[in-house]
């Protein structure tokens, strides 16, 4: 449970005492006269958060907030390495903090678990200059020497945010710096193809937690009696056709899972195998036939008991797994956290961890204050923080009190923050809610 207290105590901690200790360890403020630490830290976070590609005249005119009176040149020399490092670490240091809602959100298909955790990771391009810093993924493409890769879990329950977490960009999926960190007991885990490790499935499930994943390709299969199968003479025939099967994951370890199997409509199919070769071609990469013959199968493993999890609330979940992808296309497109409007590698840097700052304080005050409601518009929400997030600014300067700057940010957000209800195409909270997907299933022999 997160109380408005406890954010109080975070912000003041991180953004003011944190930030001004920090940016003297790294060199950001040798001999403090018109900026502190805090006052770099929070223009920044501040500025870029309301405006994503503010000029050097709005960032300055922020900095007044704080009764900081700078020019457009003093700003320009804040986009050095040393404020880099100083954001980076301020970044870490947040992303450790656990902000929760208080209650889980009211749906019984996510309260059956102790959590339901969703990962996804995003990568972002940065200049080559910074390569040394965050090397990127090479390749034949133009501008991939440097980039750096942002690492998030997602409680769905409770609104929990694990990061972000930043490392190069050419770190794999299963190498994510979340992988050590323990799941809630009773937890249910959901994440794509990328992050699939049956040794990894072991370990939750030993430690008390669940998997829900769709199957990696030629992942060996048997029977509980150590029978070899084939997955080809499993598979239903006929669209909206489903068989579920007691089987033994792995050649070696062998970890008992549920199978479930799902024929799609043709439609599905045929857009599941153009991403499949779009994404080939983006990495240069073949593809295999056998990989475009089973896109007409949503093909899944769960350790999770029968009890917690039906196949159509499986396919419910696992569609849930796209709010990671809605999380960062909130970022990218709202925040714009990888757009710059400079060639300057330092700037770009710094509003990149400037940005991140800022969204992480947006997701936590979404979770203080909305997450209650299954029908909250992350995007509605997204905007009231760029409109009021400065209050917590001029409060953190003495202008006014935290509280009542949260206070503000509350209100707004209970009004006209909501998603709308659709009847054709239900929305993600909809889905859950009736734990049912759009079309009809049948049972296969």
């Amino acid at each position: 449970m997160t109380s408005v207290t406890y954010v109080e105590q975070q912000l003041q901690r991180i953004l003011e005492e944190r930030a001004n200790r920090i940016a003297r360890e790294v060199g950001c403020i040798v001999r403090q006269r018109k900026f502190s630490g805090a006052d770099v830290v929070q223009m920044l976070m501040f500025g870029f958060g309301q405006h994503p590609h503010a000029s050097l005249e709005q960032l300055a005119s922020t900095a007044a907030v704080r009764g900081v009176s700078v020019s457009d040149t003093a700003v320009h020399d804040r986009f050095t390495e040393p404020t880099a490092r100083l954001l980076h670490r301020l970044l870490e240091e947040v992303s450790e903090v656990v902000v929760q809602a208080a209650q889980a959100v009211p749906l019984s298909l996510l309260k059956r678990f102790g959590a339901v955790i969703c990962e996804d990771s995003s990568t972002i391009t940065l200049p080559d200059e910074l390569a040394e810093l965050w090397q990127g993924c090479g390749g034949t493409q133009a501008h991939t020497a440097a980039a750096v890769k942002v690492h998030t879990r997602w409680d769905l329950t409770r609104g929990r945010l694990w990061g972000p977490k930043l490392t190069a960009g050419r770190t794999a999926d299963r190498r994510s710096p979340l992988c050590e960190q323990a799941l809630p007991p009773g937890s249910l885990y959901i994440a794509d193809l990328g992050y699939f490790s049956l040794a990894r499935f072991v370990e939750r499930r030993a430690a008390g937690s669940y998997t829900l994943s769709r199957l990696q390709g030629r992942t060996a299969l048997s029977t509980p009696e150590g029978e070899a199968l084939l997955l080809d003479c499993l598979l239903p025939k006929q669209v909206g056709q489903f068989k579920e099967v007691s089987v033994l994951v792995g050649a070696s370890q062998r970890h008992p899972m549920r199978l479930f199997l799902l024929r799609v409509p043709k439609a599905v199919g045929d857009k599941r195998r153009q991403a499949l070769r779009e994404d080939a071609r983006r990495r240069g990469q073949p593809i295999s036939e056998e990989m475009l013959y089973l896109a007409d199968w949503t093909i899944l493993v769960t350790d999770a008991p029968s009890h917690l999890l039906r196949l159509e609330e499986a396919l419910v979940l696992l569609r849930e797994r796209w709010q990671m992808e809605l999380l960062y296309k909130l970022w990218k497109q709202q925040a714009q956290i990888d757009e710059w409007h400079t060639r300057d590698p330092w700037r770009k840097l710094c509003e990149l961890y400037a940005k991140l700052l800022a969204v992480t304080l947006q997701h936590w005050l979404i979770v203080l204050f909305a997450w209650h409601d299954p029908q909250r518009s992350l995007v509605k929400l997204a905007q009231v923080c760029r409109d009021t997030a400065w209050t917590l600014m001029a409060a953190l300067a003495g202008g006014r009190s935290l509280r009542s700057a949260l206070r503000l940010i509350q209100r707004r957000m209970q009004s006209g923050c909501r998603m709308n209800t659709r009847r054709k195409h239900p929305n993600s909270a909809q889905l859950v809610e009736a734990q049912a997907v759009e079309w009809a299933l049948s049972w296969c022999e």
